[in-house]
């Protein structure tokens, strides 16, 4: 379970809550409803790391289900880098 913390329990001792972000986030709260969520740096960038391969994924199964639709839609190599210029 996540733990909570209200805006002001933050302010009066924000360097508490970030020396147990190791212990996991901490989610802010503010008039009673979630209004952030505090995790360590290197959790937000796995997360951020997570979210562009599964982005990646996605497009990759939309653009080999296009191909299986029409396959004259797919480019070779040496006419995709000679339209970039390399």
């Amino acid at each position: 379970m996540n733990k909570t913390a209200t805006v002001t329990e933050l302010r009066n001792d924000l360097a508490s809550f970030l020396s147990k972000l190791d212990e996991g986030p901490v989610v802010v709260l503010s008039r009673s409803r979630p209004a952030a969520v505090l995790v360590q740096p290197a959790v937000f960038d796995a997360l951020l790391e997570k979210l562009e391969y599964l982005e990646d994924v996605v497009e990759g199964r939309r653009a080999a289900q296009e191909f299986r639709r029409n396959p004259q839609t797919a480019v070779d190599a040496e006419e995709t880098f000679s339209r970039l210029g390399l």
